[in-house]
């Protein structure tokens, strides 16, 4: 029986899932058990096959809909999403997010990014591209600028970690910059959204946007 993580690719678009699927070929414990060009495609699938890890772009009418992340996380909470996504509304990207993504990149975004976000993505471990933080940061800005300055039960890692996460930095790239294994980086992470009691991407943004750390 393999171990491997089972990723499926559904993208209306032959050359996005051909794409996709390279890179996961080049994931060492990753492979592909699937591509869906729409939502019907998508849910004969998982019906055969429950993916740990789907890669979808919501946003492409008369395929794919914002409701086939709801399918998704109905079919199995252990889902992971990851948006690769051309659709950069603000507020589909938050309904997105709140939907269960655990990852959002936007299809501008290169290997590194990708490849990044897979690994992130199959550990349950978010991964925002900086389109996407800067489609979040601005939403959040045309509502105001006020900073929530109430205390907050950080250490001063945490605070590191949780800035250096708020700019799009890969768990990877955090334990890199800060001298730390990539265990201790992930520890860290869980620790932050247990004490903060954050349950999406964009809150743990938006929690280091209100507090004065992405500057």
């Amino acid at each position: 029986m393999s171990n491997k993580i089972k990723v499926m690719i559904a993208d209306a678009q032959f050359l996005i899932r051909a794409g996709i699927n390279s890179v996961i070929n080049k994931l060492d414990g990753f492979e592909c058990i699937g591509e869906c060009s729409n939502s019907e495609e998508l849910q004969n699938a998982v019906k055969y096959e429950i993916p740990d890890v789907v890669t979808i772009d919501y946003g492409q009418e008369g395929s794919f809909s914002i409701q086939d992340l709801k399918f998704l996380k109905e079919v199995s909470p252990n889902i992971n999403i990851l948006i690769i996504s051309s659709n950069s509304d603000s507020d589909q990207v938050f309904q997105a997010l709140n939907y269960g993504a655990v990852s959002f990149l936007t299809k501008e975004c290169g290997y590194d990014e990708i490849f990044n976000a897979l690994m992130a993505t199959s550990k349950s471990e978010k991964f925002i591209c900086h389109r996407i933080i800067d489609i979040i940061i601005h939403k959040k800005m045309s509502h105001g600028n006020d900073v929530d300055c109430r205390p907050f039960p950080l250490s001063l890692r945490e605070v590191e970690i949780i800035q250096l996460t708020a700019k799009g930095l890969s768990a990877k790239d955090i334990a890199s910059q800060l001298f730390l294994s990539l265990h201790t980086v992930y520890t860290h992470k869980k620790n932050i959204m247990k004490k903060l009691n954050l349950n999406s991407s964009s809150e743990m943004i938006l929690f280091a946007i209100n507090n004065g750390m992405t500057n």
